[in-house]
């Protein structure tokens, strides 16, 4: 069984991003020093944009190990099946780096079981001149349902929606998403029926 992250891990990014910000719309990559981020690190993603393509530049040991491999190096999306959940994705990142705003995502993966396993992301723009954003920092949560064991390249195949996107203007806010998801999800998994995937 994977080691579940603690919610709290996207109000530690956010705390931390906001304190780096000083005043500014998002901070620079080299204002992150992964020296201040031990915690976080196995539950991070760094991404950016080369040739208007998205790119995963590190992928934390954690996230590798939900997704079934790890995927630094590789575009957004190119280990997604269907093209819609894949365009979902890219349309999340497009949308953080044309406001230059934090964003809380939330989505879903129904497995070949019929297991449903629930991720929430909280997404944070840097910028190396303080106006237009040039990569991105995640944290990711996953809830799996029982006895699941993520394999390798489990997620072919496999079924995904994004569920919420959501702009996150304050610490205050993060929280209440945040608490409000882990109660979803625990009910859906106490039930132990999945719940349907929303078709938009």
């Amino acid at each position: 069984m994977l080691q579940q992250a603690k919610i709290s891990i996207h109000c530690e990014l956010y705390r931390y991003w906001n304190a780096k910000r000083r005043g500014r719309a998002m901070p620079q990559r080299r204002d992150i020093d992964p020296a201040d981020l031990r915690t976080l690190l196995p539950h991070l993603t760094l991404v950016d944009r080369v040739s208007d393509q998205y790119r995963y530049r590190l992928i934390g040991t954690a996230v590798a190990e939900e997704l079934g491999r790890d995927l630094t190096g590789q575009a957004v999306g190119s280990y997604v099946t269907e093209p819609a959940y894949a365009a979902a994705i890219l349309a999340i990142y497009d949308r953080v780096f044309a406001t230059g705003s934090a964003l809380y995502t939330t989505g879903e993966y129904q497995a070949k079981s019929g297991t449903i396993h629930a991720v929430s992301r909280l997404i944070v723009p840097l910028s190396e001149d303080g106006r237009f954003v040039n990569m991105m920092l995640l944290t990711r949560v996953a809830r799996f349902g029982a006895n699941f064991k993520a394999a390798a390249d489990w997620l072919k195949g496999v079924q995904g929606m994004v569920r919420d996107v959501t702009d996150v203007e304050s610490i205050a806010v993060l929280e209440e998403l945040c608490a409000a998801w882990e109660r979803q999800v625990t009910r859906a998994h106490a039930s132990r029926l999945p719940p349907p995937l929303r078709q938009d």
